[in-house]
């Protein structure tokens, strides 16, 4: 499997993890328990970070191969820069809430959680079409070949929350994931 290919379903599984965090958050806040707001707002910071400046960049850049080697299948996939832009904005969307929680300005607990849900629907289904239609899509057309050169052409970052090397401004989201991930596994 191509390297691009490889981290971009990695990527998807890192994300779904941290959608479950946000769920898990949001489920709390809803039935005003203790919601860990440091968390949320690292999730948030790390999509903006993350999947808008480096994992969608990579995916556009396979689906402009995709349109050149299979137009017609490029075409059933759909506009996918325009669905990044639209989570962009539900990224964008949801953070201004958490950012008026935490400032306690006026925003109800229904809108709130409105909001975190709709990001995350939106995330989930996103990349659901792009594992079950995308991905498959474009393993079948691109060749060797493509799939060398749009490794080379991208930079070969590494994750700064899921990488090799955690990031300073991870840090903290990283430490508490783990420490989730301990009490989840202690619940189960």
């Amino acid at each position: 499997m191509a390297e691009t290919l490889r981290r971009l379903k990695e990527d998807h599984a890192n994300i779904s993890r941290l959608l479950q965090v946000l769920d898990h958050q949001l489920s709390l806040f809803a039935e005003d328990g203790e919601v860990d707001y440091e968390l949320m707002a690292g999730v948030l910071e790390y999509m903006r970070r993350y999947p808008d400046l480096e994992h969608h960049p990579r995916e556009d850049r396979v689906m402009d191969r995709l349109r050149l080697r299979d137009p017609e299948t490029a075409e059933k996939v759909g506009d996918l820069e325009g669905l990044h832009r639209d989570l962009k904005e539900a990224t964008g969307r949801f953070t201004v809430a958490l950012d008026q929680v935490l400032a306690e300005q006026e925003i109800s607990r229904e809108a709130f959680t409105a909001l975190g849900h709709d990001f995350i629907a939106r995330q989930r289904a996103h990349m659901r079409m792009e594992n079950e239609t995308f991905f498959p899509a474009a393993q079948r057309a691109l060749t060797d070949a493509d799939w060398e050169e749009i490794d080379a052409a991208m930079e070969q970052s590494s994750d700064p929350l899921f990488g090799p090397r955690v990031a300073q401004e991870c840090a903290a989201l990283h430490a508490h994931l783990l420490q989730w991930d301990r009490e989840d596994r202690e619940l189960n």
